[in-house]
């Protein structure tokens, strides 16, 4: 979205519950970007995946790694954000799921929650 437009933007959060490794973010983020929903609305430029700073309650980063952002461009109603807040809570799932199912430590858990109206 470029500055000054005034639109609004939705943006849902990917966070690590506890310190998780940079590895297992980017892990999990290739995982998202193979999502169909995430894949077209990227493609079609609805959608911005960012990674950022993990901040804590106060907006400050702090040291539990990096958060994967959907940033859900203007023009996208309601519908559009709880669909991909629900791909993304299925993708978490399904990721989590593939690693114990290939014998890997248990994988770190994710926080996935939409922030609404981030102007």
């Amino acid at each position: 979205m470029a500055s000054g437009e005034g639109a609004t933007r939705h943006e849902i959060r990917i966070r690590p519950v506890q310190e998780t490794s940079h590895s297992d973010v980017d892990a999990l983020l290739t995982w998202l970007m193979r999502e169909p929903l995430v894949k077209e609305k990227v493609e079609k430029g609805e959608l911005r995946v960012e990674q950022r700073a993990t901040p804590d309650e106060h907006g400050t980063p702090m040291g539990l790694g990096t958060e994967i952002v959907l940033v859900v461009l203007q023009g996208a109603v309601g519908v559009v954000v709880a669909a991909l807040l629900e791909q993304a809570k299925s993708a978490v799932r399904e990721w989590q799921e593939n690693r114990r199912s290939v014998g890997e430590d248990d994988p770190p858990d994710f926080d996935v929650t939409s922030d609404g109206d981030a102007r």
